[in-house]
């Protein structure tokens, strides 16, 4: 078994900031923009009591504040992840692998918790894949526990992004 040191939350790749950026940018103006028109359209059919158009808009509205607020907390302590030096792997990383049990070759980016995207070849370093290949080398053997069960991996090579 794998064992790790611990994740640092706020490291995030450059292209998962700027993904989080474009997209708070994108609800303060066009979100909100869009918000208070259909709140000032749904104003005119009635007082909130008998106007159920008023209180979706009104609901909308506070999801839309409540995710500008979570993006902006997100980015107020996120930090660019840089590339290792000494070749091993870290968040912005591509990491190829061969699955020990049948042979079969994968590669996976290791990204950041707060990275949008994550899935189709993106791991997050506070996964337990992501976590046993932090830190390590090409050349490495990991077993990892995951809910399949144990998986045996080598690591083929590591690829910084670049800085």
């Amino acid at each position: 078994m794998s064992s790790s040191a611990p994740v640092d939350e706020s490291l995030i790749t450059a292209q998962g900031y700027e993904l989080l950026r474009a997209e708070l940018e994108r609800l303060q103006t066009d979100g909100r923009r869009d918000v208070g028109a259909r709140l000032l359209d749904a104003r005119h059919d009635g007082p909130l009591g008998d106007n159920p158009a008023l209180a979706a808009v009104l609901e909308e509205q506070e999801q839309l504040e409540t995710r500008i607020a979570a993006l902006e907390a997100q980015l107020a302590v996120a930090r660019v992840a840089r590339p290792t030096r000494d070749g091993s792997a870290g968040v912005g990383s591509s990491v190829r692998v061969r699955h020990l049990h049948n042979d079969e070759v994968a590669e996976y980016e290791l990204v950041g918790v707060s990275d949008p995207g994550i899935g189709d070849g993106r791991v997050s370093v506070a996964a337990p894949v992501g976590r046993a290949l932090a830190g390590r080398r090409a050349g490495a053997r990991i077993e990892v526990s995951v809910p399949r069960g144990l998986l045996a991996l080598e690591i083929l090579s590591v690829q910084q992004a670049a800085a």
